[in-house]
């Protein structure tokens, strides 16, 4: 990272007390939305059987990376991001309470579940781009990496931690992880309230201010007009797809072979595990390959241990597959979001980052659907040997693309900064949208 001026000692992360009440209030956030998020489909496949329903329900609880994610990032742009983060714990947490209400009246809809998955997932995106946009206004610059590193190693313990415990919490009875939802979402409120931190919303380089249209074809368009990592995201996107897939699977697979809901927990919990470790992996990566190797010897990888699950069903098979593919799957995730900062301007974050969360996240929510249909139509091991082989044609893919002569090239030229940093006459909304005025050099901090 860049810095002006001598270095000096920073004091620890946990001598900045708004960064203590963000990261503490975030992750009782995450932690509220796991137990929930996993208990929906749970709670769907265990009271009615139909995997379709439960595939609904997943597609339900997805489909906001696909609808939300665009206007999101510009709206968290315009507006006070302490206040939309209290917004959204308010509102996950009364939709979350709808289902304790009607768990303890003993009635179970898959329309009111799907309704509710959709509403706490539109709410997190908001959330999560907030959250982001708010370390900057709660530790100092230098200390920006060291604070997205902790943000980081917090989603991936809580992603270990909050499977099990709600696999664990459904067990004892189905509205025990909804209503422990709630209080954790409350909690987090509690934090954001006594949370000083911005009060106002960012300011605006001019008065005037342009449509939110054009705002997300900026965004898209500087995407689109980077071959090497346009690429790279529709492939990452493919391999997201056939991972939501691969997860509703398992969880079909457990309840076929008269597993207990809290398995399935166990078994994501070695996936966060796995994601745990890769997320250092990812770092230690980053600094040694490009990002088109990663890519290759992630499909690579990815294609050779998938297959397993064909033909191992048991659970600690399972646990152990997933722990490795999350490795792998975290270790991408770091490379390449330290990738996408390193090549976006430093005033386009917000827009890029969600169009690559659109690209990378939206792909989950059409896996979530297709396979619960395709588990309808052929079955737990056909499905499987479905998914696989899609993951083995990624692999080819980025194989054949990535090593291509003109690769590095492509690669090399995303990473290099222009020569001068250009005013952006964009923000008033004039033919400046052009990306010939957008050539920035990056700015770290």
């Amino acid at each position: 990272m860049r810095t002006d001026g001598p270095r000096h000692a920073l004091p620890t992360l946990r001598s900045y007390r708004d960064f203590r009440l963000l990261w503490t209030g975030s992750a009782m956030s995450v932690m509220a939305e796991r137990c929930s998020g996993m208990a929906f489909t749970l709670l769907v496949l265990w009271h009615t059987g139909s995997k379709s329903a439960a595939g609904l329900v997943g597609f339900a609880s997805l489909l906001p990376a696909l609808l939300v994610q665009l206007p999101a990032g510009v709206l968290v742009d315009r507006l006070n991001r302490r206040r939309v983060m209290m917004t959204c714990l308010i509102v996950r947490m009364l939709a979350v309470a709808t289902v304790v209400v009607s768990l303890l009246g003993d009635e179970v809809r898959v329309a009111h579940i799907a309704a509710v998955a959709f509403i706490q997932s539109s709410m997190t995106v908001f959330y999560q781009l907030s959250e982001r946009a708010m370390v900057r206004n709660v530790v100092p610059s230098r200390q920006l990496g060291a604070a997205m590193a902790s943000n980081e190693a917090r989603s991936r313990g809580v992603n270990f931690v909050g499977h099990p415990v709600s696999g664990a919490l459904f067990g004892l009875s189905a509205w025990v992880p909804f209503l422990s939802s709630v209080g954790l979402y409350l909690l987090s409120l509690i934090t954001l309230v006594r949370l000083r931190g911005e009060k106002e919303p960012p300011p605006r380089k001019d008065k005037k201010r342009r449509s939110m249209r054009a705002d997300i074809a900026v965004g898209l368009r500087w995407v689109w007009d980077r071959a090497f990592f346009r690429t790279a995201l529709l492939i990452i996107a493919g391999s997201n797809l056939v991972f939501q897939g691969l997860i509703l699977t398992v969880a079909v697979v457990v309840r076929e072979d008269g597993g207990a809901a809290g398995t399935v927990g166990l078994i994501m919990a070695a996936g966060g595990l796995g994601g745990l470790l890769g997320a250092f992996t990812g770092g230690w990566l980053n600094k040694r390959l490009a990002m088109r190797h990663v890519m290759i010897l992630a499909h690579t990888a990815w294609a050779l241990v998938m297959p397993a699950t064909v033909f191992f069903r048991h659970p600690l098979a399972l646990g152990a597959l997933f722990l490795i593919t999350s490795h792998i799957g975290a270790a991408v995730t770091v490379s390449g979001m330290s990738y996408q900062v390193r090549i976006t301007p430093n005033n386009m974050q917000g827009r890029v980052g969600s169009v690559v969360m659109l690209l990378v996240s939206g792909a989950s929510s059409l896996g979530a659907l297709g396979t619960g249909y395709l588990l309808e139509a052929v079955g737990t091991r056909q499905s499987l040997m479905v998914v696989s082989g899609v993951m083995a044609v990624l692999a080819v893919v980025a194989a054949v693309v990535f090593t291509r002569r003109g690769a590095a090239l492509e690669d090399q030229q995303d990473n290099e900064p222009p020569a001068k940093p250009v005013p952006l006459a964009a923000d008033n909304g004039s033919p400046g949208d052009s990306l010939t005025t957008m050539r920035l050099r990056r700015i770290d901090g």
